[in-house]
């Protein structure tokens, strides 16, 4: 993100001090790389689990499953899909309000019509940010309910 904000600096701060709303774009930019790179390394321990999970499934013997299953990884992996998908709906609703907040001003542009281009494009960045944080919401739903589905079948063995 320093590296992004030091470009700008470098570049052009005409559309920042004409709609300064683009520096939020910026840091929600940040926050989804960052929220994926999470979302995909949760992802990815829990595939592991699940696939340990199904393949414990077709024991035979209780003790056989009893002996290889990690309960305190499904515990910790279900309470960082609880945490991230907090976070997902916590983005979701930022997103919201300053989309709000943004319109009102793109209505009434502080600078005049003058700013109306680069407000625009904010608006249209800040709406493509609203559609990520949606499909992280999306995705952390599927991720709980696949934990969940696990969880289930984990307590019937």
């Amino acid at each position: 993100m320093r590296d992004r904000c030091q470009r700008l600096w470098e570049t052009d701060l005409s559309g920042v001090l004409t709609d300064p709303f683009g520096l939020f774009v910026i840091c929600l930019d940040e926050l989804w790389l960052q929220a994926q790179g999470m979302v995909r390394a949760v992802g990815g321990e829990f595939n592991k689990m699940e696939r340990t999970a199904l393949d414990l499934a077709t024991f035979t013997t209780e003790s056989d499953a009893d002996s290889r299953h990690d309960f305190v990884g499904l515990h910790n992996i279900a309470k960082h899909i609880i945490y991230l998908k907090e976070n997902s709906e916590a983005a979701s609703m930022t997103m919201s309000h300053l989309q709000t907040f943004h319109q009102e001003l793109l209505n009434h542009p502080p600078q005049g019509d003058d700013a109306m281009p680069t407000m625009q494009t904010t608006s249209h960045m800040l709406a493509q940010k609203a559609v990520q944080f949606e499909v992280w919401k999306l995705r952390m739903n599927s991720l709980e309910q696949r934990m969940q589905n696990i969880i289930n079948l984990v307590n019937t063995l």
